[in-house]
């Protein structure tokens, strides 16, 4: 018991005393030839910082994995021996040179993410295998193209979240230790010292790059890490539940692993709105190209400090490290734990860290249905998708009410006419097909309405006059199971537009109250304050206008202190010193039309108080063409 205890101190502090000596020597060496980061949005270190320190932290896992597997130590269950350590020093050597070019030169995303595939490609053949799938062995290419994918992800998910002071090293030892406990519960104890080598490693390192750093680890030991964590991840996987195999490790890697889906589903929507190409104020967007909207910046941009949002983060982790475990623990019970995690997770997903990725999605699909060719797809998808809802709401009346017969789809091909053509026949009347759904008011959606009620009517009495001698009341009970299903469906489907419209502008409020720039105001709670507010939200998807929208105010007393487009009213006009004093508040924007007497009253009240004043109208202007002064008419009057 005391020989494997030494053994697995020896390899820890071989890992620890190894990284702790070299990462001073890289980081002489690295601002010797010129390899440093320097400050810029998306690092918010204040001086020139060495990075490449990820060579020290490689080269001591390194080291331990040779006392751990080379020494003549008593033999333990586990995989991870000599020959695995053998065959994973060649791609973590190669991902290395990558990572190393990458910080001292540079390297075209694409090339990078070429000699990561190449790494993990190696991996492969050197034994990393998934193995079996819901029971079934894999297919060898299949179980390539998914250790491929998976060794990418982690990879990628610690090279996108290294971008803080301690952070990356923090989440890989955290990590490290929840697949130690998890490797532990399988009984494979000699799996654990590969991680204890890599968690000395991390340890000391972290004495160098802890708040202020002095190194980064850069590329070279973000994806070395990723490499490591992913492949010795890849031991957990068991050939009996394979769900429960794969959702353990990705909890225990949640918090790299959720911030590289959020960049990948938040970069993918900027990209599809502006198609990917730069634009005037706009840099070009794509899934490879960097932002300042990970999980760090936001926490930071909150206005904590860099310390506590790396500690936040890691206590994140560890949460969710601790959830692995019990899942292991209690695999039984692991279905239930599952599904709390996944409900918890959802939950603090849409609540806290999705807003700018729900506000993205929504500006992609709202600018989507704008396009032509899709308003065209979409205006020929109606028709198609009232078919099949009434089909499919038929089909479930006479389920119902008939069961499953031998002649059931007979009838139901006889009844559909019955039950939709007067529908069908009354949307193309009232030109519901020609209408654009993503402009209309609620007139149209009344008008929508009222006709499908009326045409389910027509289609009733011409159910009873078929067959009247049937129970009346079951035809009665089929028609509102029919309008029950069918009608919500069709007008959520018209509705879709403005859902998405109204989830911008609620993303967009959320997101603007932890956000930077000029405090500001709107004045107005009207029509014309929800068409700035959607205008905004739309026009802006990607980057900031500089506006930091606060709140509103109003003279209508009775709207204070409530919610109105997302913002709370705050107060009226004489409340505008204190809102200054309490909330910073730097600009008010008009979006109503004022009394003369109301707007020389805020004029006074904004040059007493030092504040920016600005207007927002749509308004007619009329065209000189005959070289004579003509006046604007408001189009609110």
């Amino acid at each position: 018991m005391f020989s494997y205890l030494a053994k697995y101190i020896a390899v820890f502090l071989t890992g620890f005393v190894a990284t702790y000596i070299l990462t001073p020597i890289v980081r002489s060496q690295a601002v010797r030839f010129g390899v440093v980061d320097l400050p810029n949005e998306r690092r918010p270190h204040k001086r020139p910082t060495a990075r490449g320190g990820g060579l020290a932290v490689f080269l001591g896992f390194h080291a331990a994995c040779l006392v751990a597997v080379a020494l003549p130590w008593p033999k333990v269950a586990g995989g991870l021996d000599f020959d695995w350590w053998r065959r994973f020093l060649v791609p973590s050597l190669l991902l290395l040179v990558v990572g190393l070019i990458d910080d001292i030169r540079g390297m075209r995303p694409l090339l990078k993410l070429g000699g990561q595939a190449l790494a993990a490609a190696l991996v492969f053949l050197g034994g990393g295998r998934f193995g079996v799938l819901f029971g079934y062995q894999l297919p060898l290419f299949l179980d390539f193209l998914m250790v491929e994918f998976w060794l990418l992800a982690v990879i990628n998910a610690f090279n996108l979240i290294d971008g803080l002071d301690g952070l990356a090293s923090g989440l890989a030892i955290i990590s490290a230790l929840g697949l130690c406990g998890i490797i532990a519960l399988e009984h494979l104890p000699s799996n654990v010292l590969v991680l204890l080598g890599l968690i000395g490693g991390c340890m000391a390192f972290l004495r160098y790059n802890l708040h202020p750093a002095s190194v980064f680890l850069g590329d070279t030991g973000s994806m070395f890490i990723g490499l490591t964590l992913g492949a010795v991840s890849l031991q957990t996987f068991t050939k009996s539940t394979f769900i429960l195999a794969l959702t353990i490790p990705m909890l225990v890697l949640g918090v790299p692993i959720y911030d590289s889906l959020l960049a990948i589903w938040r970069r993918s929507a900027r990209m599809y709105v502006v198609g990917g190409q730069a634009s005037p104020g706009r840099k070009r967007i794509g899934i490879m190209q960097a932002d300042v909207d990970h999980l760090h910046h936001r926490l930071l941009k909150s206005g904590l400090s860099t310390r506590r949002v790396a500690t936040v983060l890691c206590l994140g982790n560890a949460l969710l490290v601790a959830f692995g475990l019990l899942m292991t623990s209690f695999q039984s019970h692991a279905s239930g734990i599952l599904l709390i995690v996944l409900l918890a997770g959802t939950y603090v997903l849409l609540r806290h860290f999705a807003l700018i990725e729900l506000r993205e999605t929504g500006t992609a699909l709202l600018a989507g249905l704008r396009r032509p060719t899709h308003s065209t797809f979409v205006a020929l998808a109606y028709p198609v998708w009232d078919v099949v809802c009434f089909g499919g709401a038929l089909a479930v009346s006479m389920w119902f009410f008939e069961g499953t017969t031998v002649m059931f789809w007979h009838s139901w091909l006889l009844d559909l006419p019955v039950w939709m053509t007067p529908t069908f026949i009354l949307l193309a009347i009232s030109e519901t097909y020609i209408t654009e759904w993503t402009r209309v008011r609620l007139r149209e959606i009344l008008k929508l309405t009222f006709t499908l009620q009326i045409g389910l009517l027509i289609s009733l009495a011409i159910a009873l006059l078929i067959d009247p001698y049937n129970n009346a009341q079951q035809w009665f009970m089929r028609a509102l199971i029919i309008g029950g299903l069918s009608h919500p469906a069709i007008l959520c489907s018209r509705m879709a537009y403005r859902f998405v419209d109204e989830l911008v502008n609620w993303s967009r409020a959320k997101s603007d109250a932890t956000g930077e720039g000029t405090r500001v105001v709107l004045y107005g709670t009207g029509g014309r304050c929800w068409l700035f507010l959607s205008m905004r939200a739309v026009e802006n998807s990607g980057r900031s206008d500089g506006n930091v929208i606060i709140g509103m105010i109003d003279d209508d007393v009775t709207l204070h202190s409530r919610w109105i487009y997302g913002y709370k009213v705050l107060g009226a006009i004489e409340d505008l010193p204190q809102l200054v004093a309490s909330n910073g508040i730097l600009k008010v924007i008009i979006v109503e039309e004022l009394k003369p007497e109301t707007r020389k009253h805020l004029e006074q009240m904004a040059a007493k108080n030092r504040l920016q004043l600005s207007e927002w109208r749509f308004e007619e202007r009329a065209i000189n063409i005959h070289g004579e002064a003509l006046p604007s008419f408001d189009s609110t009057q």
